[in-house]
């Protein structure tokens, strides 16, 4: 996506865009979550790097496989998923 694009989908102009990708300036919260939206990721995926310590799923296998589906897809790939986890659990593994 170009700056350009962000910077309309934002609200913001094309040089604080150039600004936020060169550390020059760090976004309020609502721009960061204007950015999240705009590029359709997690907020945690924008500020994983800028974490000292991150338990951010949003680059996990399992959380691009959801984000690849329909709801009713999710909601059977969670359930089947708990029963696995718990399965599991039960088996001591």
């Amino acid at each position: 996506m170009t700056q350009e694009k962000l910077a309309d989908l934002t609200n913001c102009s094309r040089e604080y865009i150039a600004y936020l990708e060169n550390g020059v300036k760090t976004p309020s919260l609502p721009i960061l979550v204007d950015l999240a939206n705009a590029l359709h990721i997690s907020v945690d995926a924008l500020l994983v790097d800028s974490l000292d310590y991150s338990l951010s799923s949003s680059d996990s296998d399992l959380h691009r496989l959801l984000l690849d589906c329909n709801e009713t897809e999710q909601e059977i790939i969670i359930r089947t998923a708990r029963e696995l986890k718990a399965t599991l659990v039960s088996f001591g593994i």
